[in-house]
């Protein structure tokens, strides 16, 4: 099980800095995608680096008694527009490590293969981090996953159905997900030494958090509508139910055109600095 969650965070740590942006830098997708349009969304979903997009469906599940085992941990998972929702499942029954698992957006002509480096082991958990663009509309869609192992021995198919939140977005939002049940609180000081979070909800300068989680996994949101001020930027979480269990958490930076992913892991109420960025106008510096 050390082994399991040691990969875990390892695989969270895969989507640092990668761009929900849906293009090249600062080339996003025009209009607003519907999540229950399979392909569309397939198109924009962020999958962990290196990750393979295939034509088609994936392996079937083997019928022998030697292939794996997946159950998912979160078979209802809260996201929104702009965030990094984190998909976790345990499997068991592996000979050897676990080489990787294949993900397909229900009723899509494509799918993913995530492959998964040495050292996952026989069994354990595992959590996934996948991004949603900010220009997803509301609504929701189904996941289907399985494992397979170093022989293409395939797991049965699970199921994981994810509703999408519209949450502010605009000139600059900040996102926070975690992998557990914990309640995980977002803060992000402003450049008028304003700290928005669950307890002080607006500030002057425009930002606001429009979602606060306190029942596990997220997403809690802050964002500034229109003219995100000038200047310096803090961002940190902060363990508020003191979980004795590592909580692993993705926090989404997203700019127009820009965005950066973060990772990081709280634990025993304790606060994590997340980042520090700087504003003037159109370049972040990080």
């Amino acid at each position: 099980m050390v082994k399991g969650n040691l990969f875990k965070v390892a695989l969270m740590l895969s989507l640092v800095g990668c761009c929900l942006s849906c293009g090249s830098d600062g080339d996003d997708k025009p209009g607003l995608i519907d999540p229950s349009d399979a392909d569309a969304l397939s198109e924009v979903i962020i999958m962990p680096s290196g990750t393979d997009q295939l034509t088609g469906t994936p392996p079937v599940p083997s019928v022998v008694p030697e292939a794996p085992e997946v159950e998912t941990i979160t078979p209802q998972i809260t996201s929104s527009n702009g965030n990094t929702f984190v998909l976790v499942f345990s499997y068991s029954g592996v000979n050897g490590d676990l080489a990787g698992a294949y993900i397909q957006i229900n009723g899509a002509n494509t799918y993913f293969d995530i492959p998964f480096g040495d050292g996952s082991g026989s069994s354990g958990q595992i959590s996934l981090p996948i991004g949603i663009p900010t220009n997803v509309d509301e609504g929701e869609f189904d996941l289907d996953f399985s494992v397979y192992d170093g022989n293409d021995r395939v797991s049965e198919v699970v199921n994981a159905n994810v509703g999408v939140l519209k949450l502010g977005s605009g000139s600059l939002q900040v996102s926070l997900s975690w992998n557990n049940d914990s309640d995980q609180d977002l803060y992000v000081g402003d450049p008028s030494g304003t700290s928005i979070n669950y307890t002080n909800p607006f500030s002057d300068t425009g930002g606001e958090l429009d979602r606060d989680d306190t029942d596990g996994f997220g997403p809690e949101n802050i964002f500034w509508n229109d003219n995100a001020p000038d200047g310096t930027y803090t961002v940190s979480v902060d363990d508020y139910s003191g979980s004795s269990t590592a909580t692993t958490y993705v926090v989404t930076i997203n700019a127009p055109g820009k965005s950066k992913t973060f990772t990081g892991t709280t634990q025993n109420g304790s606060v994590a600095s997340v980042v520090t960025f700087t504003k003037n106008g159109n370049s972040y510096s990080f």
